[in-house]
């Protein structure tokens, strides 16, 4: 079956996963969504083409989520499920439900893959492979990542990439700088399969009206004349690409 993967538990795991059909959102809260203390995370979500979701804060907070009308398959307290229904407004489908993983994901925000397809969902958690679901509990501060990607068996019917891609974390040597002055960039290529970092070489940065392309150990530079705030990318080819936002004064 193509998407094994996508129903393992282990560091080969895309834990919470799956393909394509976007249906209506049935979402049950346990106590509400206001008020009360929840549990602060972050969530992105990135497509083949463009970033669905920016990263995202959200507070998430005990709830009950029933996606498929069935009793036995609901996701129950702080979890990725919730955080992702918070993050999306709902915008978001769920496919099969697994007794150790809970739902696996077919679409967000409009992108979705059938379980047919040669893309599926994956799910990634503080710069690594997620070991869990979408319905585990979610601790304090993690940080989210959904991208699709395609498996090595399905290449020839993915044109687009993203065979076990690289999953790209870009980091500036401050978020905040001076008009004028070189804002250094340091950018991680991230190993599909472990989450072990090499250097991103020949990474394209944008932003602002400029760009720089990553040297052998990672490093590129940009200097912004003008004060504001930039949104800057980081791209590659069969890369998950990343950005962060840097402020400029003068």
């Amino acid at each position: 079956m193509k998407h094994s993967r996508t129903l393992a538990v282990g560091a080969f795991a895309a834990a919470a996963l799956s393909l394509a059909v976007l249906s209506p959102v049935a979402l049950a809260a346990s106590g509400g969504h206001k008020g009360g203390k929840g549990t602060p995370a972050d969530i992105r979500v990135e497509g083949i083409a463009k970033t669905l979701l920016p990263e995202t804060t959200v507070l998430v907070k005990a709830a009950s989520i029933d996606k498929d009308g069935k009793p036995a398959d609901v996701c129950e307290g702080a979890s990725g499920a919730v955080a992702l229904e918070d993050a999306t407004h709902g915008h978001w489908t769920a496919g099969g439900f697994f007794s150790s993983l809970g739902y696996s994901v077919e679409g967000i925000e409009g992108e979705s893959y059938s379980f047919s397809s040669s893309y599926y969902w994956s799910l990634w958690i503080d710069n690594k492979p997620a070991t869990t679901g979408i319905c585990a509990a979610l601790h304090a501060k993690e940080k989210l990542l959904f991208f699709p990607q395609c498996s090595k068996e399905s290449e020839s019917s993915c044109p687009q990439g993203m065979f076990d891609p690289a999953v790209l974390l870009i980091k500036p040597s401050a978020k905040k700088a001076h008009a004028g002055r070189a804002v250094a960039f340091s950018v991680s290529a991230l190993a599909n399969l472990t989450g072990k970092p090499s250097p991103g070489a020949g990474v394209k940065l944008t932003g602002g009206g400029h760009s720089a392309t990553t040297d052998a150990s990672g490093k590129a530079k940009l200097t912004f004349a003008k004060a504001g705030s930039y949104k800057i990318v980081a791209t590659a080819p069969n890369s998950v690409r990343d950005e962060v936002t840097v402020k400029v004064t003068r």
